[in-house]
């Protein structure tokens, strides 16, 4: 079954995406940060063991668990990362000055009527980062970055440290979204572990209650017609379809994934990644990588994983 997974925060989130740059939050999730974050709340509803068989599975491919990355929506608006290449036929049919043509550079995120009806758009639908049909989705922004001053004091001597800690506040009519879809043997587990984690929440300063959110689920089919696939998801190719991947890639961001491993001070083998947005005119599948830092198996008694798997929507590409 796949699910387009609807998320309302309860409170601003926080995810990080430079290492100690606090007042920096990102706009979207991660589709391993996702995958991550179920996970953790799977263990800690049904045990380490059943985790550890259910990673097992996923990892050798017996079953499927496939999720994208998180993206914004307004409303029933949902946007998707902007392939990569891709101009709509802005800058070709323009008569617009440069100027106006940079504001183009910017986008990140186009709606779904733009992506896979190829509706007809003009630079006045370009809405900052967005690009949209519906101009009245984005009267307003559809979230806001306030940067809170904060201070750290050191447990040795005391002495304090001022900070900037970035909160993404959305408004009421905005939140982000992503595809979920799951084999029918795992789905209950899966979606109880999602119920789980709209009370943990996403991203830094949980214990304050941030990330936290309401979610609504809505069975869907994932785009399947097009001539070029675009990566909704990070993605490392599999080591059987490397070769073949400077063939198939059209329009590629890289993307390094990190982090520290939860509930120790551990750091996760660094992996590089295509990014969403990436433009493919063949799938790909990509993997799920065992990032374990060394020795850590022995010192925790688990692995750690990366997911990595291409979740890939097909649109018609322009020339």
């Amino acid at each position: 079954m796949t699910y387009r997974v609807k998320l309302r925060f309860r409170a601003p989130l926080h995810v990080g995406f430079m290492d100690t740059a606090y007042e920096l939050s990102d706009t979207l999730i991660h589709s391993d940060t996702i995958f991550s974050a179920l996970i953790c709340c799977h263990a800690l509803l049904y045990g380490e063991d059943c985790t550890d068989e259910l990673l097992r599975v996923l990892v050798e491919g017996k079953t499927r668990l496939a999720i994208s990355s998180a993206f914004p929506s307004v409303g029933n608006v949902h946007f998707f990362p902007k392939p990569k290449g891709e101009d709509f036929g802005l800058s070709k049919n323009s008569s617009s000055p440069s100027s106006q043509l940079k504001k183009l550079k910017k986008v990140r995120f186009v709606d779904e009527d733009v992506l896979f009806k190829r509706a007809q758009v003009s630079l006045e639908n370009v809405r900052g980062q967005f690009l949209t049909k519906d101009r009245e989705a984005l009267k307003e922004e559809p979230f806001l970055i306030i940067e809170r001053p904060r201070v750290s004091v050191n447990r040795y001597d005391s002495s304090s440290n001022l900070f900037y800690f970035a909160e993404v506040h959305f408004n009421e009519n905005a939140g982000l979204w992503f595809y979920l879809s799951v084999d029918a043997n795992i789905e209950k587990e899966i979606l109880s572990s999602l119920k789980l984690l709209s009370e943990e929440g996403f991203g830094g300063d949980r214990t304050y209650g941030f990330g936290t959110f309401d979610f609504e689920l809505e069975r869907t089919t994932v785009p399947n017609s097009g001539n070029r696939y675009l990566l909704i998801s990070v993605c490392v190719p599999n080591t059987s379809e490397v070769k073949a991947v400077p063939e198939k890639v059209l329009n590629y961001d890289l993307v390094h994934r990190t982090g520290y491993v939860h509930m120790s001070d551990r750091r996760a083998k660094k992996v590089l990644a295509f990014a969403e947005g990436s433009v493919f005119k063949e799938p790909i599948e990509g993997t799920i990588l065992d990032v374990s830092p060394e020795g850590f198996e022995q010192e925790y008694g688990h692995r750690v994983f990366r997911y990595a798997r291409a979740f890939l929507v097909a649109y018609e590409g322009g020339d």
